[in-house]
């Protein structure tokens, strides 16, 4: 019967392994966790679209109400066209609200769009469609 040799054990309480090779172990285990979940959460995070409207530069627009009139003017310091619409909603519900012909603002371009309601404006806001 063959007998096998008992293992010494080695200072600092290992189970035979040398204290250099637990450590690279340890430091190796804890890479790659750290990389795996680097990449897990890198993978997460989709990619923002190229042609998100978010994305895209729009122009400066202000808009001012005086008594029934609304005003907007936009400015596009922009390379790209931007077409503005300016909607009014008219306070009262006989007054039609309005609705602009979408007006073209080309790049370092100010634009001016006006429209009323026949009595009092309830809220005036400016639309932009990028080209």
């Amino acid at each position: 019967m063959v007998q096998y040799p008992a293992h010494r054990a080695v200072r600092g309480g290992g189970f035979g392994v040398p204290a250099s090779r637990r450590r690279t172990a340890a430091l190796t285990l804890a890479l790659a966790a750290l990389l795996g979940a680097t990449a897990s959460a890198a993978r997460a995070v989709p990619p923002p679209a190229a042609d998100d409207p978010q994305d895209i530069p729009r122009a400066q627009c202000r808009t001012a109400v005086a008594g029934s009139t609304a005003t907007a003017r936009c400015f596009n310091p922009n390379g790209n066209l931007s077409r503005i619409r300016l909607h009014i909603e008219c306070r009262r519900w006989y007054d039609p609200d309005v609705d602009t012909r979408a007006a073209p603002d080309g790049p370092a371009q100010q634009i001016t769009l006006t429209g009323h309601c026949w009595q009092e404006i309830a809220e005036a806001w400016v639309s932009q469609e990028a080209e």
